[in-house]
C-alpha cells in the first residue's frame, strides 16, 4: 500500500500557493479600495480645457489643459528644457500642486506633499568645513575664506 502523506516538496508547493493567493488577494483589495476612493467622477472625467501654442521661432513650446475633475496641467519649453506644474485633488481630499523643470541635470520637482530630507546634522556641517579650510594633513589652507 502506497503512503498516502504529503511529502515535503508537495507541502511546500502548497505553501507557496497559498502566499501567491494572499499577495493576489491583497492586491485585489487595494484595486477594490483604490475604485471605491476614486468613485464615478473620475473614470467618467472629461477634459474641458486644452491649449496648445505651436513652436515660436525659438523652438519654445507651450500647453495646458483641464479636467472635469479638477486636474490641471501646464508646460513649456525647448528640446532641451521644460518647465511645468500640475495639480489635482487626493483621493483624501488634499489639494496637490507640484512644479518640475526638466534638463540637462535630470527632472527636478518640488511640492509641499513631497517628503523633506531630514536636516543636516551640526557635526557632518562641521566636518564639510573642516575638509573645506584645511588640507589632507590637516594644515590650514591658506586663503580660504
Amino acid at each position: 500500500m502506497a503512503d498516502k502523506t504529503p511529502s515535503w516538496f508537495q507541502l511546500m508547493g502548497l505553501l507557496c500557493l497559498a502566499l501567491i493567493w494572499v499577495q493576489l488577494d491583497a492586491r485585489l483589495v487595494r484595486v477594490r479600495r483604490i475604485r471605491r476612493l476614486v468613485g464615478g467622477d473620475e473614470r467618467d472625467a472629461q477634459i474641458t480645457d486644452f491649449r496648445v501654442s505651436p513652436l515660436d521661432e525659438e523652438g519654445v513650446f507651450k500647453y495646458a489643459f483641464k479636467t472635469s475633475n479638477g486636474i490641471d496641467v501646464q508646460a513649456a519649453g525647448t528640446a532641451l528644457e521644460t518647465i511645468g506644474i500640475y495639480s489635482y485633488t487626493s483621493p483624501e481630499g488634499i489639494p496637490i500642486e507640484t512644479r518640475y523643470i526638466a534638463d540637462e541635470l535630470g527632472f527636478h520637482v518640488v511640492g509641499r506633499h513631497l517628503p523633506q530630507p531630514p536636516p543636516t546634522p551640526d557635526y557632518i556641517l562641521r566636518s564639510l568645513e573642516y575638509i573645506r579650510t584645511h588640507t589632507e594633513d590637516g594644515k590650514l589652507k591658506p586663503h580660504v575664506f
